[in-house]
């Protein structure tokens, strides 16, 4: 029983665990990327089953730690930006498909919401634990 707990709690706590690194990603291209200019190369936009669209932005910029030519992609709301754009955006050199294009994400809305569901697959475990054990 307790492999069925600790699979639970698991799935539960996966999402607070991706955006705490999506934040974390991001705070460190803040304080320790390299600033360019890049240009918009293509847009994809792809309509989700029964909710919004959303675009995924590829740019083209120039790799000023190694001066080579780089590729990255993020995602955006439609018409947001058009092909052949230019944009300031920040990457690390060491990863540079990892960039940020945004003053700044919202992130706090996903990390609210994460913090509270892994709360409640706690709460839920301990009731489950107590239902059966009486």
């Amino acid at each position: 029983m307790i492999f069925l707990y600790l699979l639970i709690l698991i799935t539960g706590l996966i999402p607070l665990w991706k955006t705490i690194r999506f934040i974390r990603l991001e705070e460190k291209i803040r304080k320790n990327g390299l600033s360019t200019t890049g240009i918009v190369s293509s847009i994809q936009t792809k309509k989700i089953y029964r909710g919004p669209t959303a675009c995924r932005v590829y740019v083209s910029y120039m790799n000023t730690h190694n001066s080579q030519r780089q590729e990255a992609s993020f995602i955006t709301r439609p018409h947001t930006y058009q092909r052949g754009q230019s944009i300031a955006l920040q990457y690390l050199p060491e990863k540079p498909d990892k960039i940020i294009v945004s003053p700044k994400r919202a992130y706090w809305p996903m990390l609210l919401f994460s913090l509270l569901l892994a709360l409640f697959v706690c709460f839920a475990v301990y009731k489950i634990d107590r239902m059966l054990t009486v």
